[in-house]
Protein backbone atom coordinates (compact mmCIF):
# COMPACT_ATOMS: atom_id res chain seq x y z
CA UNK A 1 0.00 0.00 0.00
CA UNK A 2 1.10 3.83 -0.71
CA UNK A 3 1.26 5.99 2.05
CA UNK A 4 0.95 9.44 2.33
CA UNK A 5 4.53 10.62 2.83
CA UNK A 6 5.12 8.68 -0.51
CA UNK A 7 2.26 9.91 -2.70
CA UNK A 8 3.56 13.35 -1.43
CA UNK A 9 7.12 13.05 -2.57
CA UNK A 10 5.51 11.21 -6.36
CA UNK A 11 4.46 14.69 -7.20
CA UNK A 12 8.05 16.14 -6.50
CA UNK A 13 9.34 13.50 -9.30
CA UNK A 14 9.28 13.16 -12.67
CA UNK A 15 9.82 9.57 -13.00
CA UNK A 16 10.79 7.13 -15.72
CA UNK A 17 6.98 5.85 -16.16
CA UNK A 18 6.18 9.64 -16.71
CA UNK A 19 8.56 9.72 -19.47
CA UNK A 20 7.35 7.21 -21.12
CA UNK A 21 3.90 8.15 -21.02
CA UNK A 22 3.98 11.56 -22.62
CA UNK A 23 7.13 11.52 -24.40
CA UNK A 24 8.86 7.86 -24.48
CA UNK A 25 11.29 5.25 -22.76
CA UNK A 26 13.80 6.93 -20.30
CA UNK A 27 16.28 6.23 -18.21
CA UNK A 28 15.63 5.23 -14.57
CA UNK A 29 15.52 7.58 -11.60
CA UNK A 30 18.73 7.76 -9.78
CA UNK A 31 17.36 6.00 -5.83
CA UNK A 32 19.48 8.64 -4.18
CA UNK A 33 16.69 10.91 -5.20
CA UNK A 34 14.55 10.24 -1.79
CA UNK A 35 17.18 10.91 0.54
CA UNK A 36 17.81 14.71 -0.88
CA UNK A 37 14.29 15.19 -1.36
CA UNK A 38 13.89 14.49 2.25
CA UNK A 39 16.78 16.66 3.60
CA UNK A 40 16.24 20.23 4.45
CA UNK A 41 16.06 23.28 1.86
CA UNK A 42 19.08 25.65 1.93
CA UNK A 43 16.93 28.20 0.47
CA UNK A 44 13.86 28.43 2.16
CA UNK A 45 14.49 27.83 6.04
CA UNK A 46 12.08 25.20 7.67
CA UNK A 47 11.53 23.34 4.23
CA UNK A 48 12.10 20.42 3.05
CA UNK A 49 13.91 19.81 -0.45
CA UNK A 50 10.87 18.20 -1.60
CA UNK A 51 8.91 21.13 -0.66
CA UNK A 52 10.75 23.50 -2.75
CA UNK A 53 12.56 21.26 -6.06
CA UNK A 54 11.55 19.04 -8.75
CA UNK A 55 13.61 15.67 -9.21
CA UNK A 56 13.84 14.37 -13.04
CA UNK A 57 16.67 11.89 -14.94
CA UNK A 58 17.75 14.17 -18.01
CA UNK A 59 16.95 12.62 -21.19
CA UNK A 60 19.36 14.10 -23.95
CA UNK A 61 17.47 12.75 -26.64
CA UNK A 62 13.44 11.73 -27.66
CA UNK A 63 12.55 9.29 -30.23
CA UNK A 64 16.58 9.76 -31.36
CA UNK A 65 16.04 13.36 -31.97
CA UNK A 66 18.44 15.40 -29.18
CA UNK A 67 16.49 17.63 -26.81
CA UNK A 68 17.30 20.89 -27.34
CA UNK A 69 15.38 23.71 -26.17
CA UNK A 70 14.60 23.56 -30.26
CA UNK A 71 13.19 20.18 -30.22
CA UNK A 72 10.70 21.12 -27.04
CA UNK A 73 9.31 24.12 -29.11
CA UNK A 74 8.75 21.62 -32.05
CA UNK A 75 7.06 18.94 -29.38
CA UNK A 76 4.53 21.96 -27.73
CA UNK A 77 3.17 24.14 -30.84
CA UNK A 78 1.97 27.31 -29.92
CA UNK A 79 -1.86 25.97 -30.40
CA UNK A 80 -1.66 23.38 -27.76
CA UNK A 81 -1.73 23.71 -23.96
CA UNK A 82 1.33 23.84 -22.75
CA UNK A 83 3.14 25.88 -25.17
CA UNK A 84 5.84 28.44 -25.35
CA UNK A 85 5.48 32.15 -26.10
CA UNK A 86 7.91 34.13 -28.44
CA UNK A 87 5.55 37.02 -29.58
CA UNK A 88 5.70 35.77 -33.11
CA UNK A 89 9.81 36.56 -32.85
CA UNK A 90 12.08 33.23 -33.13
CA UNK A 91 15.03 35.21 -31.73
CA UNK A 92 16.43 32.01 -30.48
CA UNK A 93 17.41 30.73 -34.02
CA UNK A 94 21.32 30.20 -33.87
CA UNK A 95 21.48 30.35 -30.59
CA UNK A 96 23.22 27.08 -28.97
CA UNK A 97 22.05 27.16 -25.90
CA UNK A 98 18.08 26.95 -27.69
CA UNK A 99 19.60 25.08 -30.95
CA UNK A 100 22.21 22.50 -29.74
CA UNK A 101 22.61 21.95 -25.84
CA UNK A 102 21.03 18.81 -24.44
CA UNK A 103 20.31 17.57 -21.06
CA UNK A 104 23.18 14.82 -19.26
CA UNK A 105 22.01 11.73 -18.87
CA UNK A 106 21.55 12.21 -14.95
CA UNK A 107 19.65 13.72 -12.30
CA UNK A 108 18.59 16.63 -11.78
CA UNK A 109 17.28 18.56 -8.32
CA UNK A 110 16.07 21.49 -9.23
CA UNK A 111 14.47 24.45 -7.13
CA UNK A 112 11.34 25.22 -8.83
CA UNK A 113 11.61 29.40 -8.29
CA UNK A 114 14.10 31.33 -8.51
CA UNK A 115 16.42 31.49 -5.43
CA UNK A 116 14.99 34.00 -2.51
CA UNK A 117 15.73 37.11 -2.83
CA UNK A 118 17.88 37.43 -6.24
CA UNK A 119 16.18 40.04 -8.26
CA UNK A 120 17.71 43.53 -8.00
CA UNK A 121 21.03 41.87 -7.95
CA UNK A 122 23.59 41.79 -11.11
CA UNK A 123 24.72 37.78 -12.48
CA UNK A 124 27.88 37.65 -10.46
CA UNK A 125 26.10 38.33 -7.15
CA UNK A 126 23.39 35.84 -8.07
CA UNK A 127 25.34 33.32 -8.51
CA UNK A 128 27.42 34.09 -5.11
CA UNK A 129 23.73 33.32 -3.48
CA UNK A 130 24.51 29.75 -4.82
CA UNK A 131 25.52 27.26 -1.94
CA UNK A 132 28.52 25.36 -2.78
CA UNK A 133 26.29 21.98 -3.75
CA UNK A 134 24.53 24.13 -6.59
CA UNK A 135 25.20 25.41 -9.78
CA UNK A 136 23.36 28.07 -11.82
CA UNK A 137 21.48 25.60 -14.34
CA UNK A 138 21.26 25.56 -18.45
CA UNK A 139 18.66 26.66 -19.92
CA UNK A 140 17.94 23.32 -21.47
CA UNK A 141 17.42 22.29 -17.81
CA UNK A 142 15.11 24.98 -16.75
CA UNK A 143 12.82 24.64 -19.78
CA UNK A 144 12.58 21.09 -18.94
CA UNK A 145 11.92 21.61 -15.38
CA UNK A 146 9.42 23.59 -16.03
CA UNK A 147 7.33 21.64 -18.60
CA UNK A 148 7.44 18.48 -15.94
CA UNK A 149 6.09 20.50 -13.01
CA UNK A 150 3.48 21.52 -15.21
CA UNK A 151 2.55 17.95 -16.54
CA UNK A 152 3.20 16.54 -13.28
CA UNK A 153 0.99 19.38 -11.29
CA UNK A 154 -0.55 21.63 -13.71
CA UNK A 155 0.93 24.34 -11.95
CA UNK A 156 3.64 27.09 -13.52
CA UNK A 157 7.22 27.82 -12.00
CA UNK A 158 7.97 31.54 -12.02
CA UNK A 159 4.79 33.29 -13.04
CA UNK A 160 6.20 36.11 -12.71
CA UNK A 161 9.90 36.08 -12.79
CA UNK A 162 12.68 35.36 -14.82
CA UNK A 163 15.10 32.58 -13.78
CA UNK A 164 18.50 33.68 -14.82
CA UNK A 165 20.55 30.64 -16.89
CA UNK A 166 24.39 29.69 -17.18
CA UNK A 167 24.35 30.79 -21.10
CA UNK A 168 24.83 33.70 -22.76
CA UNK A 169 24.07 34.71 -26.35
CA UNK A 170 26.21 34.92 -29.28
CA UNK A 171 25.61 37.82 -32.17
CA UNK A 172 22.98 36.57 -34.50
CA UNK A 173 21.09 39.25 -36.77
CA UNK A 174 17.90 39.01 -34.08
CA UNK A 175 20.12 39.14 -31.00
CA UNK A 176 23.02 40.81 -29.58
CA UNK A 177 26.42 38.50 -28.00
CA UNK A 178 26.99 38.27 -24.29
CA UNK A 179 23.07 38.62 -23.07
CA UNK A 180 21.93 36.14 -20.34
CA UNK A 181 19.84 33.68 -21.29
CA UNK A 182 16.52 33.51 -19.10
CA UNK A 183 13.92 31.47 -18.67
CA UNK A 184 10.63 32.52 -17.14
CA UNK A 185 7.45 34.60 -17.43
CA UNK A 186 5.71 31.10 -17.58
CA UNK A 187 1.74 32.06 -17.87
CA UNK A 188 -1.33 31.16 -19.88
CA UNK A 189 0.27 32.80 -22.58
CA UNK A 190 3.14 30.04 -22.60
CA UNK A 191 6.64 29.70 -21.10
CA UNK A 192 9.14 32.54 -22.10
CA UNK A 193 12.79 31.62 -22.98
CA UNK A 194 14.54 35.15 -23.32
CA UNK A 195 17.66 37.44 -22.78
CA UNK A 196 18.56 39.92 -20.22
CA UNK A 197 21.22 42.26 -20.21
CA UNK A 198 22.09 42.26 -16.83
CA UNK A 199 21.05 45.00 -14.70
CA UNK A 200 19.11 44.62 -12.19
CA UNK A 201 15.44 43.93 -12.40
CA UNK A 202 13.33 43.55 -9.37
CA UNK A 203 11.56 40.44 -12.42
CA UNK A 204 14.85 38.35 -12.73
CA UNK A 205 16.10 36.47 -10.09
CA UNK A 206 18.30 32.67 -10.49
CA UNK A 207 17.70 29.29 -10.92
CA UNK A 208 19.43 26.59 -8.84
CA UNK A 209 20.13 22.77 -10.23
CA UNK A 210 21.72 20.81 -7.41
CA UNK A 211 25.36 19.14 -8.50
CA UNK A 212 25.80 15.64 -9.01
Amino acid sequence: MTTTAQQDLRVRIFSEADWASYYGPAQKLSPEVEDVLNGPCPFNKGKLVKDTHFAFMGMPAINGEPLTVAKWLELHPADGQLKFYFANDPWHVGQPHTDVVTLEPRLYIMLREIVPGSTSSTPEEQVAMLPPEYEVPSTIAEVTKDILVYRRTGKRCNPNRWAACKERTVKTDKAFAGLVSCVGSFDGHGLVVDRWFGGQSDFVGVGASRKF
